[in-house]
């Protein structure tokens, strides 16, 4: 499988950073960026990116809930058999078979489904360019810094391209089983395209 582009982009980077474009070091802004949307991806434990899965899954009073986000149900196989779309609907990222299809008792449907983001969440990238500003900003990994009256000084999380405890939190809600209720998370093979 080939390498999964960065997150966001050295241009995204330069604007929240708000530097002129093209000023940004490249080459170092761009491994950060790759990076810090690995450590993204990981602690999320999701590529952000589209893809098609097949699975068998149970079915619980008549509906199949596959991972989601759900883009499209391909196809639902029930007992060896591929049943057509007018026996099956899908809403909210739910399958629910017809009332007919129920009557043999079905434990388990095969689903091919295609799940995941055409575009990277917002709160995501925001994660990626913090985490890579927080770096590309301190490059020499400075404690404080002082210029004649002016003194900064860094926060500990400034010292590599790394994820505050707040924003692995953040990134908990996009975890495979996780649901989001009014509360915060719910507990509860595929192909990157």
């Amino acid at each position: 499988m080939a390498p999964l582009p960065p997150l966001a982009t050295v241009a995204e980077l330069e604007t929240w950073l708000q530097v002129e474009a093209g000023t940004a070091p490249q080459g170092a802004a761009a491994l950060a960026l790759d990076v810090a949307s690995g450590l993204v991806r990981g602690e999320a434990r999701c590529p952000f990116t589209e893809r098609e899965s097949t699975a068998s899954l149970p079915v619980v009073d008549g509906r199949i809930t596959p991972a989601g986000p759900v883009l499209d149900v391909l196809s639902v196989t029930v007992a060896g058999e591929v049943l057509p779309a007018s026996q099956w609907s899908l809403e909210d990222g739910t399958v629910t078979l017809a009332a007919h299809v129920l009557r043999s008792y079905p434990r388990r449907a095969t689903v091919q489904w295609r799940h995941g983001y055409t575009q990277i969440p917002a709160d995501v990238k925001g994660i990626v360019l913090d985490a890579v500003a927080r770096a590309i900003v301190n490059p020499r990994y400075l404690r404080q810094e002082s210029t004649g009256q002016r003194a900064l000084t860094f926060a500990t999380e400034s010292f590599t391209v790394s994820l505050s405890e707040i924003e692995k939190d953040k990134l908990q809600r996009y975890r495979p089983g996780a649901r989001l209720g009014p509360m915060g998370r719910i507990s509860g093979g595929s192909r990157v395209w």
